[in-house]
């Protein structure tokens, strides 16, 4: 990926707005959805995955699964999707929300809270979405990894 911040920036928005349409069409047609992953390979080429269980159990699976491609240098980028409930500022109950983490390979890392409402068969968004920077969990922990290798590898040279 070039080191141009526009394009470092136009890959996370792309790559929140694919999440989310996945997640919606998913929404529209089930109700809810399992948790999901968009990988970019070195080549631009996606790779999308659906986890065989829901909650935190297929998240884990999904991000276990995206750092050992991350660790092998065969993804640039990454999102996981999947559905939560949330308890925004000042609310008084939890609401629910698509949250998207994406994360690419020079570390940089954001969290995407997309509230939704599901309204007479209608999916309705919010307009405002909560985004943060986070510290990576995919490609960080792929960089110990690939680290820890190489130190053993000349270590028995």
């Amino acid at each position: 990926m070039s080191k141009d911040p526009h394009a470092k920036r136009f890959e996370i928005q792309r790559l929140v707005e694919r999440s989310l349409d996945l997640a919606r069409k998913a929404l529209l047609q089930q109700g809810s959805f399992l948790p999901g992953f968009i990988a970019v390979q070195p080549n631009g080429m996606y790779d999308i995955g659906i986890a065989a269980q829901g909650g935190s159990d297929g998240s884990n699976l999904l991000i276990t699964a995206l750092r050992q491609k991350a660790a092998a240098d065969q993804i640039r980028a990454a999102a996981v999707y999947r559905d939560v409930r949330v308890r925004p500022r000042g609310a008084l109950e939890d609401v629910d929300a698509i949250q998207v983490v994406v994360e690419l390979a020079s570390g940089e890392s954001y969290n995407v809270f997309q509230l939704y409402r599901l309204d007479k068969e209608q999916l309705v968004f919010e307009k405002d979405r909560d985004v943060e920077r986070v510290p990576s969990v995919i490609f960080a922990e792929a960089a110990r990894i690939a680290a820890a290798a190489r130190r053993w590898w000349e270590f028995w040279k």
